[in-house]
C-alpha cells in the first residue's frame, strides 16, 4: 500500500496547524491541520500554532521516537536510585553527590537521607514519577526474621536417645510381682541420668535388688524411680529442675549387666506402677 502525504505547500502560502486529532493515515496523531486550508504569507502565526505542516512519515518518526525516549531512559533513572541507597551518609561522594544530582522528576539527589519511591504511574508515556522522603518515613526492616525462643520442655527422658531394652509388663518369675515393674534403658556406666520434671527427691540411697536407688516425687503425685546408679548426685529433701543430673547410671543391685531401671509408681511402695512410657509420653517426651 503506498505511503498516504498531503501536498506540500506551494508559493506564499503555508498550512494554517490545527488541533491534534485522532490517529489518522499520516501517523499516530492524526493530521497536523485540515487540508487545504492555508493562510496568506506574512500572517502572524496564532500563540497555539505549533510548526509547520510536515509529511506523513515524518510525523510518525517524532511521534516514535518521542514515545520511545522515556522508556528507554526509565532504566537509567531506576539504576541512578540504587546508586543512591549504597552511597554510605556523610562520605565525601555523598556530598559531592548532592551538591551535583541534577533536578527533575526523573532523577532525585543522591543522598543517604533521601529514598526515592514511586508514586503511581504518570500520565504521558507511563513514566513513574518519583519524589524524596525522609527515613524517618520508612518502617525498620529487619535484615533476617529473628524467631522466637523456645520454650524449655517441662519434661525429660531419664537417659536421652538411650535404646530401650526392656518394656513394662513382660512377665518373668524372677520379680517378685511375676513380671517387669519398669523399664529398661541400655545405657552404660556413668551415663549421667536426668531429673524427668522438676520435683523433689524422696529417697536417695541403697534399695537393695534396687541397687542404689533415687526415688523423686513428680509434680502430680507419682513417683519416679531410677535403680542401679553407679554414683548419687542428690539426697534426700533436694528440690530439682526439669533436666537436671541426679547421678549416673550402672550396674548395682541385682542386675545381669549396666542399664537404667526406671519405674513410675502411684504411690512410693513395690508393685504400685503403671507403664513408665506411657505416662512419659502424655507429658510430650519422646524415645
Amino acid at each position: 500500500m503506498p505511503l498516504l502525504t498531503r501536498p506540500q505547500p506551494t508559493g506564499s502560502q503555508r498550512n494554517l496547524p490545527g488541533p491534534v486529532g485522532p490517529v489518522g493515515p499520516v501517523g499516530p496523531v492524526g493530521p497536523v491541520g485540515p487540508p487545504g486550508l492555508t493562510e496568506p504569507a506574512g500572517t502572524a502565526r496564532p500563540p497555539h500554532a505549533v510548526g509547520f505542516a510536515r509529511s506523513g512519515w515524518r510525523a510518525a518518526l517524532t511521534v516514535g521516537i518521542g514515545a520511545l525516549l522515556p522508556a528507554a531512559l526509565a532504566p537509567g533513572a531506576e539504576r541512578l536510585a540504587q546508586a543512591a541507597s549504597r552511597i554510605p551518609l556523610g562520605s565525601a561522594t555523598s556530598t559531592a553527590s548532592r551538591a551535583a544530582a541534577p533536578s527533575g522528576r526523573a532523577t532525585a539527589a543522591l543522598a543517604q537521607d533521601a529514598v526515592l519511591r514511586a508514586e503511581a504511574l504518570g500520565g504521558g508515556w507511563g513514566r513513574p514519577r518519583f519524589t524524596e522522603g525522609p527515613l524517618d518515613d520508612q518502617p525498620p526492616v529487619p535484615a533476617w526474621p529473628v524467631p522466637a525462643p523456645d520454650a524449655a520442655p517441662d519434661w525429660f527422658s531419664p537417659a536421652p536417645g538411650a535404646r530401650i531394652s526392656q518394656v513394662f509388663g513382660v512377665p518373668d518369675t524372677e520379680y517378685a510381682a511375676g513380671y517387669h515393674t519398669g523399664v529398661d534403658f541400655a545405657v552404660l556406666t556413668g551415663t549421667p541420668l536426668l531429673a524427668v520434671a522438676a520435683s523433689t527427691v524422696e529417697v536417695a540411697g541403697w534399695g537393695g535388688a534396687y541397687g542404689n536407688r533415687v526415688v523423686l516425687r513428680l509434680p502430680d503425685g507419682h513417683f519416679a524411680l531410677y535403680a542401679h546408679m553407679s554414683r548419687l548426685d542428690v539426697k534426700a529433701g533436694q528440690r530439682v529442675v526439669a533436666g537436671q543430673p541426679i547421678g549416673l547410671s550402672g550396674d548395682s543391685g541385682h542386675t545381669r549387666g549396666p542399664h537404667l531401671h526406671f519405674e513410675i509408681r502411684t504411690r512410693n511402695a513395690y508393685g504400685a506402677v503403671i507403664d513408665p512410657l506411657t505416662y512419659l509420653r502424655a507429658h510430650g517426651c519422646r524415645f
